[in-house]
């Protein structure tokens, strides 16, 4: 399984655990606030739900934060490939 497959399995995985609804199924597209409803809290803990998987801080810069599940997919699988590369 790649990376980016593995992020966005990590990524839909957390959005159902935080959002209280395992069978979400979110489009790429959709924006993390206004369409899937996260606030500043709900977002901290799809963070730290995501970090425990990666076992590693998300180092997401609080200036930018990512707007749609894309991003966040993508975030994560950015660091996926770093700890990879480490490995």
């Amino acid at each position: 399984m790649n990376t980016q497959t593995q992020a966005q399995e990590a990524v839909i995985h957390s959005l159902g655990v935080v959002l209280d609804n395992p069978s979400l199924n979110p489009r790429m597209s959709d924006h993390l606030q206004h369409d899937l409803g996260l606030d500043s809290m709900t977002f901290l803990h799809l963070a730290l739900d995501l970090e425990a998987f990666l076992g590693a801080p998300l180092g997401e810069n609080p200036e930018q934060l990512p707007e749609t599940v894309k991003d966040l997919v993508d975030l994560v699988d950015l660091r996926l490939e770093s700890h990879r590369h480490v490995a």
